[in-house]
């Protein structure tokens, strides 16, 4: 098994993810909100010492860049290595993926919808250690109070990821008028 990391600066910041590769398969592992290259970089070297850094999955890297700069990227899941994530973990961040561009979502919705009504706190921590943000868009999941809630980049990151969906924050980081889903 060997691992491979890349990375690529973006507007808020350098982004990475960390790539596996077997005999039959290559799959990405984790991905890193951006942040400041050297920490980054010290990162990845830290969680992952003996990965090698690599143009591979250069098109993927291409396409999360787009999707920070804003464009509407729908990413396939397939690139995925689910077997990183518990059962609930994968439900929980599969039905956050199917939130559209645009919309939001609540943890308690999200815990209703796979099923664990008093699940929130739960979906909350799944998402907390989303292995694939961005991807797994979880900035589109907030509190059930309408303010944002918490997010792995800060709270500056992911209002303005969903501003550049047309989500409006106030100054008090409550949403104007969200279209919710689920």
């Amino acid at each position: 098994m060997n691992q491979f990391y890349n990375y690529k600066d973006s507007k808020l910041g350098t982004f990475g993810f960390i790539v596996e590769e077997n005999e039959k398969l290559t799959k990405i592992i984790k991905i890193y909100l951006p942040k400041d290259k050297s920490i980054l970089i010290s990162q990845i070297q830290s969680e992952y010492p003996f990965a090698k850094k690599s143009k591979s999955f250069d098109n993927f890297a291409l396409n999360l860049y787009r999707f920070i700069q804003g464009e509407d990227i729908k990413f396939d899941l397939s690139f995925l290595d689910f077997n990183v994530c518990t059962n609930f973990q994968k439900k929980v961040l599969i039905a956050d993926y199917n939130i559209p561009r645009g919309f939001v979502s609540t943890y308690s919705r999200i815990s209703k919808f796979i099923g664990i009504p008093k699940g929130a706190r739960a979906v909350g921590n799944a998402l907390a250690n989303n292995p694939f943000p961005i991807v797994i868009p979880c900035h589109r999941t907030i509190k059930s109070d309408g303010t944002l809630g918490s997010f792995q980049g800060g709270i500056q990151m992911k209002r303005t990821l969903l501003e550049q969906e047309g989500v409006i924050t106030t100054e008090n980081r409550h949403l104007l008028n969200p279209k919710i889903f689920y």
